[in-house]
């Protein structure tokens, strides 16, 4: 009677996960039961960031800050009349050369820096002789945090024993890491990549914030810095279509909008409310007009 009941409980087991996994099959397929559309980015000259989202609000709309990992470098007043006052620095890379490079990813809420070495000609696995040597290393760690050479030596010997440790079928080992808790030295680094460099190119990711300078000193690069500018999502719900409208510092624009497949979703008609949202918020209407919406239907 005993095996019996545990047959009895091990059938229901079976009904019960068979269950679950058929509900969240289910969940997945109505999440996947969207169309969408997307847009291109664009930046709209004159558009006040704050002034724009008071007005989002003011209009009913649902008005969300997003914030980056990094931190906001202070006293720098160049950058905070260029990208706002309340940008974030979010990475620092520095080029050894045209195939290594060592990256600076900038972690704040957690106290911490991730340093990543990279070698793009590294064949079998990275290893010792595929990094830059010692001295580069130390004198990049030296400008980039607050510390002396024998804390940077030992940084260094802690990449190399990753590197001799590690696995090289493990993921992230063709990547070495480590991780910094010494406060960074931003300023300095800034100030070092601009009075090195010949040149700087600034890029702009319009509506995400993105934001990049590389610096170069004849045909080489010397690295670059990687920027979050204040951003943030206005989103209007109505009738079980959701619009959305992103909008950074420097006036970057981009939208997006959804909806369950099997409604009415006509390209006209989603420009028809962007153009409403942008009037609202202080941006030209106009500027709907002037972006590609890219269809997605849905993938069942």
């Amino acid at each position: 009677m005993k095996a019996w009941r545990w047959v009895a409980v091990a059938l229901v087991g079976v009904v019960v996960v068979g269950v679950a996994a058929y509900a969240v099959f289910a969940g997945v397929l109505i999440g996947s039961d969207v169309a969408s559309y997307s847009s291109d980015g664009v930046t709209v000259s004159g558009v006040a960031y704050e002034d724009a989202l008071a007005r989002a609000g003011a209009a009913g709309y649902a008005v969300e800050r997003v914030e980056s990992s990094g931190f906001h470098p202070e006293d720098i007043d160049e950058l905070d009349a260029e990208l706002g006052p309340e940008y974030e620095a979010f990475r620092v890379t520095f080029d050894h050369s045209e195939t290594k490079r060592l990256w600076a990813t900038f972690y704040a809420d957690e106290g911490t820096t991730v340093v990543t070495l990279f070698a793009d000609d590294a064949r079998g696995g990275f290893t010792i002789d595929d990094l830059p040597p010692d001295e580069w290393l130390v004198d990049r760690l030296t400008l980039l945090f607050e510390m002396d050479e024998p804390t940077a030596e030992a940084y260094v010997e802690e990449i190399k024993t990753e590197i001799r440790t590690t696995d090289p079928a493990e993921p992230g080992a063709g990547t070495p890491s480590v991780e910094v808790g010494e406060p960074v030295a931003f300023e300095a680094t800034y100030d070092a990549l601009t009075a090195s460099a010949a040149t700087v190119n600034a890029t702009s990711s319009p509506g995400d914030g993105w934001h990049e300078r590389e610096y170069y000193a004849g045909d080489g690069r010397l690295g670059s810095v990687e920027f979050v500018l204040s951003r943030a999502t206005v989103t209007h719900e109505a009738d079980g279509y959701t619009y959305r409208v992103h909008l950074d510092y420097h006036g970057g624009v981009e939208v997006d909008a959804q909806t369950r497949a099997s409604r009415s979703f006509e390209e006209a008609a989603v420009r028809a409310v962007f153009r409403t949202m942008f009037e609202e918020m202080g941006i030209p209407p106009d500027t709907i007009d002037h972006m590609s919406l890219e269809y997605r239907g849905s993938v069942w």
